[in-house]
């Protein structure tokens, strides 16, 4: 046997496993679809079937304009002041209004010193100054001891 025929019977033992691989990947696959489809919905003697409308007579339904929320006006804040520091270990985000949505003015660390200027009404949120750059504005209520 010479080298070209050695070729072609190697490069023919390559195809038929080639082809052999491959119609079992898509045995399985096929198999794996069978397998995992689940089966259609039973239908006894009593059940009545229910009416399907056809395609065509479903209409899309017409949007109809959200509402703009509308903005809330900031609850009046009663006055205190005392020195106070912050307790919560990963520290505060600063905001501009008592309220989740409005805008970041900074940052308080863990165990600095702030003023607390004064608290909402209802007492979720306080108006602090920071001692060392005297940035002014509202954090959540809790996180904050006060000091003698």
């Amino acid at each position: 046997m010479n080298g070209s025929g050695l070729l072609k019977v190697f490069s023919g033992c390559l195809v038929a496993i080639a082809l052999i691989a491959g119609g079992g990947f898509l045995a399985a696959q096929y198999l794996i679809t069978q397998f995992t489809t689940p089966p259609p919905k039973p239908m006894f003697p009593n059940d009545k079937p229910s009416p399907k409308p056809p395609p065509a007579a479903i209409a899309p339904k017409p949007t109809q304009p959200q509402p703009t929320p509308s903005a809330t006006p900031s609850p009046k804040p009663s006055a205190t002041g005392y020195s106070a520091k912050i307790t919560l270990s990963e520290g505060l985000n600063i905001r501009s209004n008592p309220s989740v949505d409005a805008e970041r003015v900074g940052g308080i660390d863990f165990d600095e010193e702030v003023i607390v200027l004064e608290e909402t009404p209802n007492q979720e949120w306080q108006r602090v100054r920071l001692k060392t750059s005297n940035v002014e504005g509202w954090i959540k209520s809790g996180h904050t001891e006060r000091m003698n």
